[in-house]
């Protein structure tokens, strides 16, 4: 019984871990003004097209949850591609840690 609470201690310390997973990137307006911002990878819903460009260059339109409404970020095209390595980095660690997992996880 010890093992299975030992275990199923580690696997919520594991996707606590994961859940809480930031990631940092950054941003760069329509205006050419630039900066920095750092988002829960969780919070990530959507990465498009920002309708503008700097230095000829494309910009993306990276949407957040903040609660009942969205953030909305604009970085460079080279910025958002990494933003979604990140996410599917993260995606594929969470399904590994699941499947390997002898336990039931739940997540909202």
């Amino acid at each position: 019984m010890l093992k299975i609470f030992v275990l199923m201690s580690f696997m919520g310390s594991l996707l606590f871990a994961l859940d809480s997973y930031q990631v940092a990137f950054e941003t760069t307006e329509c205006s050419g003004e630039s900066g920095f911002a750092t988002v829960t990878i969780e919070s990530i819903d959507k990465i498009q097209s920002a309708g503008c460009l700097h230095e000829g260059k494309k910009l993306q339109k990276l949407l957040v949850r903040k609660g009942n409404t969205y953030a909305t970020y604009t970085l460079t095209y080279d910025e958002a591609k990494m933003v979604m390595q990140d996410v599917k980095l993260y995606n594929r660690a969470r399904l590994q840690m699941m499947q390997s997992a002898n336990t039931l996880v739940i997540t909202k």
